[in-house]
């Protein structure tokens, strides 16, 4: 280019607009009932008594509604999977326009399969509604709530497959839109509008990381109707990677939550709705929150850290001065988690991360963690039954606020415990209000505030020798993903430590899998996945190994306390082990929180005199909790030898872990292998 030309502007007549802004208008519901058409007038929803009918979505078997009114909780549920405001769009697209919000009525979907079983994850939220079902959460309905009961039934079998799950969301959308047509009818009484924040402030960015690994696991993004399943995408199938959001998107709700929420630190679609860390960062005048980052968990770790890179890009190409990152959940999240604020803060970024991980402990970490929040509301520290009792809330929204400001103004935090203490929580709390009582009652800066959340990692266990050749060893596999025999007595979906065994004739046909926190559609087609006995056979048959154990051990290693597989699981499998007399022993686990189980396990016999190796989809949780030997695979949680039915792959998977048995020669090795599957 001549370095004298003039460079002229462009110009151009067309409307520059400022940034959409959102209606949000409320018509109040006073009381539901049935009735012969479904219409909202003065106050009264009534539904059609034939608002369930002719529903037709493949995998459903049927739809029932009905009527909860405040104060009579008391009544049986099956488990809960989500909770959704009744919203529609009066004008414009999500994010702006008008949206129309029925307010004292909440939607709440339930699932079990035509077997009975529950829909629910590592855990579900079927019992009591009232004892179910935290009334003090984001995500849930208020006390003075009506809820319209939306029971899903779906065909057996289905359920932790990913088409199963969805399948009861959509049917439940379906009537969700027969009374968004209602309510478009109904007059509203009030109005709010939402800008976009905008102000001089540093600038900051909300990362929000949800789940994306399929079956109990997945979030939809722009539906047609806020918080709906119509017109929606999957994470999934955007590849996880991060989407960027408008503020007011969010608020109008962008999001559906498919997690199918048992366990109390998963969120629902209500939570997204109004989600208390987007209204506290939204609202705060010395910060001008810039968007949310909406980012999915890939069930395999390759796929985690190449997202978080994305995640760190997105992030510096926006140049914000602060990010918060949050996740729901526990357990293989934790990665993600780890890996993006490291991806972020390792720039220079101040970076604070909010989570639930209580007595359990982080499943992942790394230094640039110093700065983090901890959700926790329950007692004990532990995942529970209660839908959103773990999830965050305003007060956790204050403390992050107040983390960040900390950072931003060029302080850190101080160090956090050594180990899970809520009086943490609690001092922290009263200086944040102390200090934000001096800045009009908005977080700031706050002297004394320490990171909530122990970040640590474990020393492998010395490595035992193998006393004699892999051809002449005798090996038992060991799951931590609940598989058992046909006919077995079933685990409990999570927190199961009793052990199963499986004798070493069982066929393909006789295995299945009682573990949730995965898709299990790979280990339904070939439990050789997961747990390779016919590949062990054929080893064993051509002379690469001396023999099989006669029996192998399983249990279900999502949700445990970890010093309870230790104390429990633990010595029962020791015992065992002894009994058939195995020269070692190959683990595999599932999620994260199975992987850790299994960890547990491997280190507890790898200390009883038998060499042990993981074959870990999750190797990153293997190694914080010190496995002495690892054998790495770029495949999802569910299965972690590769694809179902590839006989050769599964057989290289198994053969180098065997390999390492014999060739390790510093406790921890891990070794990578170059097998990949995506599912």
């Amino acid at each position: 280019m001549n370095s004298n030309a003039t460079v002229l502007p462009v110009h151009c007549d067309c409307e520059v607009l400022p940034p959409p802004a959102l209606v949000q208008e409320f018509v109040p519901v006073r009381e539901v009932a049935f009735g012969e058409r479904t219409e909202l007038r003065d106050g009264t929803l009534t539904v059609a008594g034939n608002v369930s009918a002719d529903i037709a979505v493949p995998l459903v078997t049927s739809v029932v509604v009905d009527v909860v009114a405040p104060g009579e909780r008391d009544v049986r549920t099956d488990t809960v999977l989500d909770a959704v405001p009744l919203a529609v769009k009066v004008e414009g697209g999500l994010g702006e326009g008008v949206t129309r919000l029925a307010t004292g009525v909440v939607l709440v979907v339930t699932g079990v399969d035509a077997d009975g079983t529950q829909l629910g994850e590592a855990g579900n939220s079927a019992g009591v509604l009232s004892e179910r079902m935290s009334d003090a959460a984001p995500g849930t309905p208020d006390p003075g709530d009506w809820i319209i009961r939306i029971a899903v039934t779906i065909e057996a079998g289905r359920r932790m497959e990913r088409p199963g799950p969805a399948a009861a969301h959509q049917a439940a959308d379906v009537v969700a839109d027969r009374l968004r047509r209602a309510l478009l009818d109904a007059p509203p009484s009030d109005r709010r509008t939402f800008e976009e924040p905008s102000g001089p402030g540093p600038r900051v960015a909300l990362v929000k990381l949800v789940m994306g690994q399929g079956a109990m696991h997945e979030n939809l993004v722009f539906p047609a109707e806020p918080g709906g399943v119509r017109g929606a995408v999957s994470l999934i199938d955007l590849g996880n990677l991060p989407q960027q959001l408008r503020v007011n998107e969010v608020r109008d709700g962008a999001l559906h939550s498919l997690c199918c929420v048992g366990p109390s630190s998963k969120e629902t679609t209500l939570h997204y709705y109004r989600d208390p860390l987007v209204a506290a960062l939204a609202e705060d005048t010395e910060l001008r929150l810039t968007g949310v980052i909406v980012v999915g968990s890939p069930p395999q770790e390759a796929d985690k850290r190449f997202v978080a890179r994305r995640v760190g890009a997105m992030v510096a190409a926006a140049g914000v001065d602060g990010v918060v990152v949050a996740t729901e959940g526990f357990g293989n999240n934790h990665i993600d988690f780890a890996a993006e604020i490291e991806e972020i803060a390792k720039y220079g970024t101040p970076t604070v991360g909010v989570c639930w991980s209580a007595a359990r402990g982080l499943v992942s970490g790394n230094e640039y963690m110093y700065a983090l929040v901890e959700v926790n509301k329950a007692a004990s520290g532990q995942e529970s039954d209660v839908l959103g009792e773990n999830t965050a809330d305003a007060t956790d929204a204050r403390r992050a606020i107040a983390m960040l400001k900390t950072l931003l103004f060029g302080a850190d935090p101080l160090p956090s415990p050594h180990s899970w203490d809520p009086e943490v929580l609690r001092g922290n709390q009263e200086l944040v209000e102390a200090a934000a009582a001096d800045n009009n009652g908005r977080p700031t800066l706050t002297e004394g505030i320490r990171s909530e959340v122990p970040v640590s990692a474990t020393a492998p266990t010395p490595l035992a020798s193998l006393g004699r050749p892999l051809s002449g060893a005798v090996v038992a596999l060991v799951s931590s993903a609940g598989a058992h025999t046909v006919g077995d007595v079933p685990f409990r979906p999570y927190a199961d430590y009793s052990l199963r065994e499986i004798p070493a004739t069982a066929t393909d046909d006789e295995l299945t899998f009682a573990s949730g926190s995965y898709d299990n559609s790979d280990v339904n087609a070939d439990p050789n996945c997961l747990f390779p006995l016919t590949r062990l056979r054929e080893l064993a048959e051509d002379g690469v190994l001396g023999g099989v154990s006669p029996t192998h051990f399983a249990m279900q290693g999502g949700g445990t306390e970890l010093e309870l597989v230790k104390t429990r699981t633990g010595p029962d499998l020791l015992r065992r082990l002894e009994e058939v007399d195995v020269d070692a022993v190959v683990l595999i686990g599932a999620c994260g929180s199975c992987h850790r189980s299994a960890v547990v396990l491997q280190r507890l016999v790898e200390q009883a005199g038998i060499p042990t190796v993981i074959i870990a989809s999750l190797p990153a949780v293997a190694a914080q909790l010190g496995a002495p030997r690892i054998a790495a695979t770029d495949t999802p949680m569910g299965a972690a030898l590769g694809a179902p039915h590839d006989t050769a792959q599964q057989r290289r998977v198994l053969t180098a872990a065997l390999d390492l048995l014999v060739r390790a020669d510093e406790a921890g090795a891990v070794a990578r292998l170059p097998e990949r599957y995506r599912s």
